[in-house]
């Protein structure tokens, strides 16, 4: 066991930075000493791993069978597809709004063109 003699005063900031101090891993959840958490970590199989390009987040153990090149690109697909989907339908409502606007000010054009010739023609 290491045993280190530390002042009164300094024991607050040992106690942070101690490297003997257990932490939990997010994977497998054993007590892994934090001088070797980052090691442990970097090479846990149960750890999850999120994709950057798909998004798609898996155990670091099902890279082979869960994140393949082929399921990144069909996953990075679907979601093109998705946002393609999305994009069509608010085209969709604005193109209707912008039909439904230029159709109420033609008709406000006409109103205020037969106002005018009305009004030109009472004198």
């Amino acid at each position: 066991m290491f045993s280190q003699i530390v002042s009164y005063e300094a024991l607050d900031k040992h106690e942070i930075e101690c490297g003997y101090q257990s932490q939990q891993c997010p994977g497998c959840r054993l007590q892994i000493l934090k001088k070797d958490f980052d090691d442990h970590t970097r090479s846990c199989a149960s750890v999850e791993l999120t994709c950057e390009d798909c998004k798609l987040v898996y155990k670091r153990s099902e890279a082979t069978t869960k994140h393949t090149e082929n399921i990144c690109l069909k996953e990075q697909l679907r979601q093109v597809r998705e946002e393609s989907k999305k994009n069509t339908f608010e085209m969709q409502t604005l193109t209707l709004q912008l039909h439904n606007l230029l159709t109420f000010s033609k008709k406000m054009i006409i109103f205020d063109l037969q106002k005018l010739k009305k009004n030109y023609f009472s004198f």
